[in-house]
């Protein structure tokens, strides 16, 4: 009979152990391990029966991925009638075996490797090496961003036409600088790839390739240019859109050449643009500047809102005069922030600060779009309409202080500026559907009831419901009146003539204000300045984007979802960002609790019979109810100090003559939905979708309240769309865990440039963290573990 084994495990050391191991046996299976798996990686990697591969070979293939230019030599030439500055090579120093140069990996944002010429020319890929990641002025095409969202809702008449890219690099006329770098062509000799003996650029009209519009020719060269200046001889054209491409020729003289890729000439100044700066007639005069730092201030700042919407009307007979249209381009700019749209289609998916932060009393950067789809397939004898959102963003903030002091940025209404350059094939631009007094643009109050950057956003979709078209020669009304009413809300839809912006104040004066209130400058030493009425900032030159925009790089779906009880629900998304919560199918209907939880109660709603939806976002949780620590979140500073479940209603007006109404006296990082509550038992909340113009630094977030959970709730994580060129990976976690944590706080404060203020709260500190490295990496979340914290990961 056999013995059977049983199931109390023996001592190793034993010698009657059935598991005994001895030196040999251990000695042996790392022997068969190893050849295992060398089996298993031949037979992955170098494939499998049918002909023999060389290991060298595979190793040059893998390569091919990490290429880039060489060292730095700063040398300056001219050729061709193109000036260049030589600021990269490949040489013998930097080389490696597989015929290129080590780079890090390519980041999302690169463009594709080329992997072989124009596929749309008949040009062969000869050479050895290939020009790829073809950049203007460091910019490069986006043609969608990783972490964008679905297409939001739109109307039924919007058009099908789409643009063809996220991002469109623009330029002024007097800089255009062109950039690439290089990749070794798979399977190329060594000895070709150490050397590049010439260049050849060609620029051509975008909708018109027979159109050249400069080509430099074949350029000889001793080292190869990392950057190349369009030449004096012909110039580029003010609203043009423009595709380039790159030839090289290796040492053997083989030449490969890149893909088209595109970019757009803007006006030369703001003295160039047809367009004027639009406001809302009601918001021009709303710039007291004897009731700041009152509560009369705050009331001027709510009757901005809501928001308001901008569009413009490009008819037919604007068009019919335009024969052959080779391509179109809208130039644009909003401040605070703005979102543009177009036939009712969104023109990107560019996140809540856009234009970039910059002083804008001195400079404003305007954002470029190709519409040439929507003027193709009879586009070009229809009626089309621009539509422009607008956003608080870094501009009319709400009126509030504390650690943070936004009184001295600029600050006026929301305000656009915007026109449309129509290309023919002749070369010839045509200027139409420019903003300003006298042309067909109109205003009216929006959908976005509130944005701010530290606090949140208040969304009506009732509003938004009922508008959708609103940017649509469908939906386009005649207008006439002067103003929305004393309410806004019960005049919604009721489009009126915009103003031009107006201000009295001169930047010499912001300047010597500003030195003033920073203690730079005796009042008594100011300049003398007649007496104001209008006191807006005034607002600097445009120019066109610098930097890529803030976009969605990232959609992260929940880890865990807890059901907080009373309608709350708790999601948690494994780790910290910055950014907001994208709800792909909508939200459920809300139902009202005996009592609202903390920080998700809105008094002034409830007493108005509106029904609501509030997200609360934070980075911590409680230790004690296991709920979002808003202390710990709380922006500017401006929170009651108290203990943790109990907020001092005095400390509120003490710290702010604004507070915002549906806040408890803890400013939170808070979105709100809204709805009227007729029509019940309609699937009022599943049009909700995102905020729009503000973001949050967050881990958690808590929706309130509803009967079941939200379905498909992504996380879009915002930051400055810059190329990620560099990877790192070690064998040890907490190493690891340190580079992810310092990589997160530097990436989830890039929100324009690298910064940390109160947008993105302490969670981004590394100092915050240096005890729990390990909760910097993607790993399944520990509600629990975070409970024992204080606070999340």
């Amino acid at each position: 009979m056999a013995a059977q084994r049983t199931n109390t495990p023996r001592p190793l050391s034993s010698s009657h152990s059935p598991y005994r191991i001895t030196p040999l046996s251990a000695f042996l299976a790392i022997i068969g391990v190893y050849s295992v798996g060398t089996v298993v990686w031949q037979t992955l990697h170098l494939g499998a029966g049918g002909g023999s591969t060389h290991v060298s070979d595979v190793l040059t293939q893998t390569k091919d991925a990490f290429i880039r230019p060489g060292s730095n030599n700063g040398r300056t030439s001219v050729a061709n009638d193109g000036s260049w500055m030589a600021t990269s090579t490949i040489d013998g120093d930097n080389a490696d075996s597989g015929g290129g140069v080590l780079d890090s990996v390519l980041g999302s944002f690169s463009i594709m490797a080329a992997s072989g010429g124009d596929p749309h020319s008949n040009d062969s890929v000869t050479g050895s090496i290939i020009p790829i990641n073809l950049s203007v002025n460091y910019l490069q095409v986006i043609d969608k961003a990783p972490g964008a969202p679905p297409e939001p809702i739109m109307s039924q008449s919007a058009t099908s036409a789409r643009v063809a890219e996220d991002f469109l690099p623009m330029v002024s006329p007097d800089e255009v600088v062109f950039r690439w770098a290089f990749q070794a062509r798979k399977g190329a000799n060594h000895k070709d790839t150490q050397e590049i003996s010439a260049y050849r650029i060609i620029v051509r009209q975008f909708g018109n390739p027979s159109n050249v519009a400069w080509d430099t020719n074949k350029v000889n060269v001793p080292v190869m240019p990392d950057s190349v200046s369009w030449g004096s001889v012909t110039q580029p054209v003010a609203g043009h859109i423009y595709e380039w491409k790159v030839f090289v020729w290796d040492a053997a003289g083989a030449s490969s050449s890149s893909s088209w890729k595109k970019f757009a000439v803007g006006p030369q100044s703001s003295e160039a643009w047809e367009g004027k700066w639009i406001v809302h007639p009601d918001d021009m005069d709303t710039f007291d500047n004897a009731k700041q730092g009152s509560k009369d201030e705050c009331k001027l700042w709510k009757m901005r809102r809501p928001l308001p919407i901008f569009r413009g009307r490009i008819s037919s007979d604007k068009i019919s005069g335009v024969k052959e249209i080779a391509s179109a381009l809208l130039v644009v700019s909003g401040l605070g922030s703005f979102r543009a749209s177009f036939d009712g289609v969104p023109l990107s998916t560019s996140g809540p600060i856009d234009p970039p932060f910059t002083d804008y009393s001195k400079r404003v950067m305007y954002r470029g779009f190709d519409l040439t789809p929507f003027f193709q397939n009879g586009g070009g004898q229809a009626d089309h309409t621009i539509g422009v959102t607008m956003g608080s963003g870094w501009w009319d903030h709400r009126p509030v202080s504390g650690m943070a002091k936004p009184k001295l940025l600029p600050r006026g209404p929301q305000t656009t500026i915007a026109q449309v350059i129509i290309t023919d094939k002749s070369g010839h631009t045509h200027v139409i559907g420019q903003s300003g007094s006298g042309n067909d643009w109109q205003v009216t109050r929006g959908h976005i009831r509130e944005s701010d950057l530290f606090t949140g956003e208040m969304v009506d979709l009732d509003i938004f419901e009922d508008m959708l078209g609103w940017d649509t020669s469908a939906g386009w009304t005649s207008s006439g009146r002067t103003s929305n009413g004393s309410d806004p809300l019960k005049n919604r839809n009721i489009w009126i003539d915009p103003v031009l912006y107006t201000t009295e104040v001169t930047s010499e004066e912001r300047v010597q204000e500003l030195s003033v209130k920073a203690k730079a400058m005796e009042r008594s030493q100011m300049k003398s300045f007649p007496k104001r009425n209008l006191f807006a900032a005034p607002i600097g030159r445009l120019v066109p984007h610098e930097i890529p925009p803030v976009m969605a790089v990232e959609r992260i779906s929940p880890d865990e979802i807890h059901d907080l009880d009373g309608g709350r629900w708790l999601i948690d998304y494994g780790k910290a960002f910055s950014g907001m919560i994208h709800f792909d199918e909508g939200l459920p209907e809300p139902i009202i609790p005996a009592s609202y939880p903390r920080a998700h109660g809105f008094k002034a709603a409830s007493e108005k019979g509106v029904s609501f939806l509030t997200v609360v976002y934070g980075e911590g949780l409680e230790m004690t109810t296991g709920d979002i620590n808003r202390v710990l979140t709380a922006g500017l500073g401006l929170h009651d100090g108290g203990p943790r479940h109990k907020s001092k209603k005095e400390f509120a007006t003490k710290h702010s003559y604004c507070f915002p109404d549906d806040h408890d006296y803890i400013l939170s990082q808070k979105d709100v939905y809204i709805y009227s509550m007729k029509e019940k038992g309609k699937a009022r909340f599943a049009k909700a979708r995102q905020s729009h113009f503000t973001t949050h630094a967050f881990r958690f977030a808590e929706v309130c309240c509803t009967a079941e959970p939200p379905k498909n709730a992504q996380a879009l994580v915002y930051r400055t769309a810059v190329p990620e060129w560099g990877s790192f990976d070690s064998s040890n976690i907490l190493v690891n865990g340190g580079y992810e944590l310092v990589k997160n706080a530097m990436v989830s404060n890039m929100l324009v440039s690298a910064n940390l203020c109160a947008m993105a709260p302490p969670i981004f500190k590394p100092t915050k963290f240096n005890r729990y490295p390990e909760c910097s990496i993607r790993l399944p979340s520990s509600r629990e573990t975070a409970l024992r914290r204080g606070f999340g990961c």
